[in-house]
């Protein structure tokens, strides 16, 4: 391993800009202390410039979390990440194999971990209530009962990031330039400005996020345990991504009940029924799949304020001898039109 190659490692921890995968590799490194392993090609003074460069930026960070840290033995799951960089100085230190592991890190395009945020602060909710906690940007997070959620008193030059353990419903200040992640034992939610509930249960139930307002990307933390790891999902309102750990899959859906996210009249009188789906599109933000051809010459008079959008559907539908379906991203509006009637 060249000194250049160290250089551009260490750049990487100073920039915030490691990916999970090598977090993972320096992890994997802590790990291999005191094994024997094929002593990494290294000078004696790449050894040293390497330790020296490790320990500046470990001394800028650690300091800002091991004093909120609990015992190594009580720590929760996220507590390790100071951890990870003073394994990296051991493993170089030790000689220990690494550069297969580098070499392996590029072809990996993976969500980038945050290292600068300062002051993290760890919230758990011990009570039968949910909890809100309002952070520095602005973004509240209700936290339900047994919840753990943890967040920088300020967040990073480039990004805003917490930590969840089990639910929480999350509405993000708007800030296109800092985008703000949510990270979980086995997934990564990162939005600009919306509002979406994370549940993460700590067994190997699926991890599920709903999205009320705005888009998020969800994507799986890789694993050294994973084949592959799933593509990333982009998830729009009413609709919630669903992560699998048990078959490493990674799916999109639409919300049990979807929630009105737009303002609109449910009073038509004497309107055309495409115009009623539009509008319930437009008041649900979800997809509704007609044939507007089809529907020419339909009209209805109907009331629907105080339903829901399903109740909504099984009205409309009653009304025309119509009929829905509903598939993971839309829903399939049927109607054989109103030339018989």
């Amino acid at each position: 391993m060249s000194q250049t190659d160290i250089h551009a490692l260490l750049q990487r921890y100073q920039r915030g800009e490691c990916t999970p995968e090598e977090i993972h590799v320096v992890d994997q490194w802590y790990e291999l202390l005191g094994q024997e392993r094929a002593p990494l090609q290294l000078t004696t003074a790449e050894q040293e410039e390497a330790r020296a460069s490790m320990w500046q930026q470990i001394s800028a960070r650690t300091h800002q979390a091991e004093d909120l840290s609990p015992p190594a033995a009580h720590r929760p799951w996220y507590a390790g990440s100071w951890r990870w960089a003073a394994a990296a100085v051991l493993a170089i230190s030790a000689g220990l194999g690494a550069q297969n592991y580098l070499t392996r890190l590029a072809t990996v395009p993976v969500a980038t971990v945050p290292l600068e945020a300062s002051g993290w602060q760890h919230y758990a909710n011990t009570t039968a209530q949910p909890h809100t906690v309002r952070l520095i940007d602005g973004t509240t997070v209700r936290v339900s009962p047994g919840g753990q959620l943890k967040y920088p008193s300020h967040f990073a030059a480039q990004h805003r990031t917490v930590y969840l353990k089990g639910e929480a419903f999350f509405e993000v200040a708007h800030d296109k330039a800092h985008p703000f992640r949510v990270y979980t034992r086995q997934i990564v939610t990162t939005v600009l400005g919306t509002s979406f509930l994370v549940q993460a249960p700590q067994n190997e139930a699926p991890v599920v996020v709903k999205v009320r307002t705005g888009r998020v990307r969800v994507q799986p933390r890789p694993s050294a345990e994973l084949a592959a790891t799933p593509a990333p999902l982009v998830v729009l309102p009413n609709q919630q991504a669903v992560y699998s750990p048990q078959r490493n899959a990674l799916a999109r859906q639409l919300v049990a009940e979807p929630v009105q996210v737009a303002s609109q009249s449910f009073t038509f009188d004497d309107r055309p029924v495409v115009e009623v789906l539009t509008a319930l599109e437009k008041a649900y933000g979800v997809d509704i799949d007609f044939d507007a051809q089809v529907l020419t010459g339909c009209s209805v008079t109907l009331n629907l304020r105080e339903e829901s959008l399903y109740a909504k559907l099984d009205v409309l539908c009653k009304t025309l001898g119509a009929s829905y379906q509903k598939t993971d991203t839309n829903i399939l509006f049927r109607s054989s039109g109103c030339a018989a009637r």
